[in-house]
């Protein structure tokens, strides 16, 4: 049975150090857990779990933020990488195994035509809006309130919006970040999403300034929240009407439900489209992919400059490979998702029981919780009306109960979780089984 003790015998320890040399003690601000105090502190991963550095065991249900979404320590992504390495370390020389990986891209995804590759999430959106308005000769960007796409400071925006704010037709630039330029927010116009009349009463006042529209076609920053398949419809509608980019962040939700991500899942197509985190199961590879009239604005075909030294690093190249391979296999998805509907099903049930009042929203591997929410979440302004203390009491029951549920703890909004390839029945069941006594203790505390 995995462990479920909360010892920090070694973790305090390292607490102490990591804080005399990393500002709060970490190396990345989204590693700092504020619901616990501190960060985790773990050893290593196996399938679907997690130990930390004292030896406590717990089933995983962050995933690395979704990017192991086939587990961790995959025997097969791990032998990829050993293959990339006997190669040698190489970073700037492109090989046999970029082609094939590009090749497949555009096999798999219904849009992609032609493919750039990158390192992160944040790097991709930065090349696709540069992209966006070199192909257009526009600068502004419509973007949707709560949608997260990456750290640069194009569009760190509207994460956060104050919720007083939230569900007005055109919402002011809020900065999700101290440092950015003040005037950076006057190149972005932000909307509610799922709002079709915000949206034709934005792109009829700023449709000739618009390089492109962004967006999470489910927007698992948001917990999980799809795109109504009308308003999507519109959106590609009059955006290729009014010659602007509609640009899909599939960060998050590429590979997630399928191998066309949201996009074949919703049955529309962008003219570019951003992916990331499940691609390289783990290893830091990230694309751009869209049509060839849009994307031959890149160098060395056009003047559009997005390179790097560490772009398609080979050993994540041929991690992503794998990756797909694993992903493509018959009767992939239909065990993933069935894992996930599993787990989604049995939370319900749990707060029915224990007359916890929220919603479970999930599509595919990932999902969000909205403890005191009884309706169906849309939007932003929506998913900020999610009872924050409830959910904050279930995170620390899980982390007493041996589960990971990884969370920031300062958003207006949920956080996304998710399964993994890994996980298996009676890794749910498990679950399910502590996670009983987490939603007692919420029930006698309401």
């Amino acid at each position: 049975m995995p462990a479920t003790s909360t010892s920090q015998g070694q973790a305090a320890e390292l607490r102490e150090r990591a804080l005399r040399v990393m500002p709060g003690g970490v190396t990345a601000g989204g590693r700092f857990n504020p619901v616990l105090g501190r960060p985790y502190y773990f050893d290593h991963g196996n399938g679907a779990r997690l130990w930390d550095v004292d030896g406590n065991e717990y089933l995983d249900y962050s995933s690395s933020n979704g990017a192991s979404m086939l587990g961790h320590n995959h025997p097969r992504i791990a032998q990829a990488v050993r293959r990339g390495l006997a190669k040698g370390t190489m970073c700037t020389q492109e090989t046999r195994s970029h082609v094939e990986l590009c090749e497949r891209l555009c096999e798999l995804i219904p849009s992609a035509e032609k493919v750039r590759l990158s390192n992160t999430g944040t790097e991709a959106t930065m090349a696709a809006l540069r992209i966006a308005r070199a192909a257009t000769g526009r600068d502004r960007v419509l973007k949707f309130d709560g949608h997260f796409h990456g750290m640069h400071d194009y569009v760190l925006f509207n994460c956060h919006t104050p919720p007083e704010r939230a569900g007005d037709p055109e919402i002011p630039p809020y900065p999700d970040s101290a440092g950015i330029p003040s005037g950076q927010g006057d190149l972005l116009v932000n909307i509610p999403f799922n709002d079709p009349a915000a949206l034709t009463s934005a792109l009829d006042r700023h449709g000739d300034e618009l390089a492109c529209v962004i967006l999470e076609p489910i927007s698992y920053n948001l917990g999980c929240v799809p795109a109504d398949r009308d308003f999507l419809a519109l959106l590609r509608e009059e955006t290729a009407k009014r010659g602007i980019v509609l640009i899909f962040d599939e960060v998050l939700s590429g590979f997630r439900m399928g191998l066309g991500g949201a996009q074949e899942h919703l049955g529309v197509e962008p003219d570019l489209s951003t992916w990331a985190k499940a691609l390289g199961a783990g290893w830091p590879i990230a694309a751009v992919t869209g049509s060839g009239e849009v994307m031959d604005v890149l160098g060395p075909v056009g003047g559009v400059v997005v390179s790097g030294t560490y772009t398609g690093q080979l050993c994540s190249v041929m991690a992503a490979i794998e990756a797909l391979d694993i992903m493509s296999e018959p009767g992939f998805y239909d065990r993933l998702n069935s894992i996930a509907d599993g787990l989604y099903r049995g939370l319900e049930s749990l707060m029915a029981d224990s007359g916890v009042t929220g919603r479970v929203q999930g599509i595919g591997a990932r999902f969000g919780l909205y403890f005191g929410v009884t309706e169906p979440v849309r939007n932003y302004e929506e998913a900020t009306a999610f009872d924050a203390e409830v959910n904050n009491r279930f995170l620390r029951g899980c982390v007493e109960h041996g589960l990971h549920f990884h969370d920031f703890g300062t958003k207006f909004a949920p956080m996304h979780y998710g399964t993994t390839s890994a996980h298996t029945d009676d890794d749910v069941d498990l679950t399910l089984e502590r996670l009983a006594d987490v939603f007692a203790a919420l029930g006698a505390a309401a």
